[in-house]
């Protein structure tokens, strides 16, 4: 479609946190068409007619390294995030400022749009806290860099690898970047 999810599935009748998460938009290419087919993108995640489907749990969005207990309310969570970006307004920025990431609100990220290259632009990473289902929009699956450290910090950005955190960069490939690596560097990524 010449560009990558939004970071929340184009709604506007419902606050991002309420809106299906990027991931929706990635099931049909991750063998997970049944679940894809049977949600209804006019609604809420949480949806009563939703809930079937974005209650499964769907293995790709596991880290296995990492604990998965189940959550109460019978909703499954993924352990990967999407950047939005630097800064606490980074899911709101319009294309064009410098501090935007890979996942916006609103914003559609197309190849062109990503001027460093997608080698070296960070798409998805481990999350090691406030984790939450993995069709839910807003922080729960998209989040910016706002507080150092980053990894393994306040931002919920890091994962159960000791001294490392994996990063699956525009390119569609994975790197595992040292939770010692500069602030400003990480930013620029």
């Amino acid at each position: 479609f010449n560009h990558f999810p939004q970071g929340t599935h184009p709604n506007p009748n419902l606050k991002p946190q309420e809106r299906l998460s990027w991931v929706v938009d990635l099931l049909p290419y991750v063998d997970q068409a049944p679940v894809f087919n049977k949600i209804d993108l006019k609604k809420s995640w949480n949806d009563k007619t939703n809930e079937p489907s974005t209650k499964a749990s769907i293995p790709v969005l596991l880290n296995p390294s990492q604990p998965n207990p189940p959550r109460s309310d019978g909703f499954s969570v993924t352990h990967y995030i999407g950047i939005a970006g630097v800064g606490k307004d980074a899911a709101t920025l319009p294309l064009a400022d410098k501090k935007v990431g890979m996942f916006g609100y609103d914003r559609t990220v197309g190849m062109r749009d990503v001027a460093d290259g997608l080698s070296n632009t960070m798409m998805i990473t481990d999350g090691y806290k406030d984790l939450g289902p993995w069709a839910q929009g807003g922080a729960v699956t998209i989040r910016a860099l706002t507080t150092k450290p980053y990894i393994n910090g306040p931002d919920g950005i890091g994962g159960p690898h000791t001294g490392v955190i994996q990063v699956l960069l525009g390119d569609g490939s994975v790197r595992a970047i040292s939770q010692n690596i500069d602030p400003t560097v990480f930013e620029a990524l």
